[in-house]
C-alpha cells in the first residue's frame, strides 16, 4: 500500500476537521483506517504530520575506511570498485556497489577516459612556449592563417555511444545487434585547408601520402594557387607529419616564398581544422543514405565538406586565443579542445 504524500496528509486532516469520519477518509484515500488514526494521533501530539527522522541502515564502512577508499581512487583513477572492495582494510566484506556510493559522495563517477596523444616533457615545454608567443596575436591575425591537415574516415564507424533498448534475454536479437565489419570495411583519406573566409577543395588521397605525393598532388596544384589567389599575407600551417617536413616540400615552399607557421609537435588541440573533421563525421553519420563502398564514401565526404557553412570555419578559427590560453593554464598539457 503506497504511503500518503505530505499533501494528502494535510488534506486528510482538513477533511476530518470538516466533519468526516476516519473510516470515510480512509476509504477516500484507499488506505487502512489505522493509517488515518496514526495520522490524527501524530497531529494531536506533535502538531505535525511529517515523519520523524529515521536512522536508516547502518553504514558498513567506518569513516576511516571511507577516507581510505576516496584517497585510493584519487591516487589511481583507473582502479575499479571491485579491486578496491577486495583489498579494503577490515574484516568485513564490502560490496563494489558500496565502494561506488562512497566515491559518488565526493563526486567521483566512472566515465570514459579522454584519448589524447602522448606528451613528453619536451612536448609540453614546446607547446607552452609556442602558446605564450602566439596568445598575444589578435583574432584578426588568425584570420590570415590557412589551417590544413589530413584525416582518415572509415566506411564502418563506431564511436561507442550507440545504445539499444531491449528486454530481458534480447541481447542477441536481430533488432538489438549492430553488424559491423571487423576491420572497418576500408577507409578514405582526405586533405583540406580552411581560412576564416575561404576554403580549399576537399582532396581524396588514394593510399598513403608521402613527401613527393604531398608536393605534387597538394602543395603545387592546390596550396600555392590558393595563396596567390587570395592575396599576400596568408600564413600556411601544417603539422609536423613526415610528409609535411620532407625536404622536397620545404624547397617548394621556399621557392614560392610561402610563409609557414611553426607548429609544436603533438598538438591537434591547437588546430581548429580538427573540429571540421568532427563536424564532417557527424554530418556523414546523419546522411539519409549511408555509403556502402569507398567510392560512395569519397563522394559523401566531398559533399559534407562543401555543405559546412563558412561561419563554422570562422568560429573555430576565432577560438585560437582561447586554445593558447588553455594550454598555458595546463602548463603545456592536454586541454578540452
Amino acid at each position: 500500500m503506497p504511503r500518503l504524500s505530505l499533501a494528502d496528509r494535510h488534506q486528510a486532516i482538513g477533511m476530518m476537521q470538516a466533519g468526516m469520519s476516519q473510516g470515510e477518509v480512509a476509504a477516500h484515500f484507499q488506505c487502512h483506517r489505522n493509517t488515518i488514526s496514526a495520522l490524527v494521533r501524530r497531529q494531536r501530539e506533535r502538531n505535525d504530520v511529517t515523519d520523524r527522522p529515521r536512522s536508516g541502515r547502518p553504514r558498513v564502512t567506518t569513516a576511516r575506511q571511507d577516507r581510505w577508499i576516496q584517497r585510493t581512487h584519487l591516487r589511481n583513477r583507473r582502479l575499479t570498485a571491485a579491486d578496491t572492495a577486495g583489498v579494503i582494510p577490515g574484516n568485513r566484506r564490502i560490496h563494489p556497489i558500496t565502494i561506488r556510493r562512497r566515491l559518488r559522495e565526493i563526486g567521483l563517477r566512472p566515465c570514459r577516459p579522454a584519448v589524447r596523444p602522448i606528451l613528453t616533457r619536451r612536448h609540453r615545454q614546446v607547446r607552452l612556449q609556442w602558446c605564450r608567443t602566439h596568445v598575444r596575436h589578435p583574432i584578426r591575425w588568425w584570420r590570415f592563417v590557412m589551417f590544413t591537415d589530413e584525416s582518415r574516415f572509415q566506411l564502418s564507424r563506431s564511436d561507442g555511444r550507440i545504445r539499444v533498448y531491449r528486454r530481458r534475454n534480447e541481447r542477441y536479437a536481430d533488432c538489438c545487434i549492430v553488424e559491423r565489419d571487423r576491420y572497418g570495411g576500408g577507409s578514405v583519406m582526405v586533405w583540406g585547408g580552411i581560412t576564416s573566409q575561404h576554403r580549399t577543395i576537399c582532396v581524396i588521397v588514394d593510399g598513403n601520402i608521402t613527401g613527393v605525393r604531398y608536393r605534387d598532388e597538394i602543395i603545387q596544384p592546390i596550396v600555392i594557387p590558393f595563396l596567390r589567389q587570395h592575396g599576400p599575407g596568408i600564413t600556411f600551417q601544417h603539422d609536423n607529419a613526415r610528409p609535411h617536413t620532407a625536404r622536397v616540400v620545404g624547397h617548394v615552399l621556399n621557392e614560392n616564398n610561402v610563409d609557414v607557421l611553426p607548429w609544436p609537435a603533438c598538438s591537434p588541440d591547437l588546430s581548429p581544422i580538427e573540429h571540421v573533421w568532427d563536424e564532417m563525421e557527424r554530418r556523414l553519420r546523419h546522411l539519409p543514405e549511408q555509403p556502402t563502398n569507398l567510392q560512395q564514401l569519397g563522394r559523401c565526404l566531398i559533399q559534407v565538406w562543401n555543405d559546412i557553412p563558412q561561419d563554422f570555419h570562422a568560429r573555430v578559427i576565432g577560438s585560437m586565443r582561447r586554445r593558447c590560453t588553455a594550454v598555458i593554464n595546463a602548463q603545456g598539457g592536454h586541454t578540452r579542445y
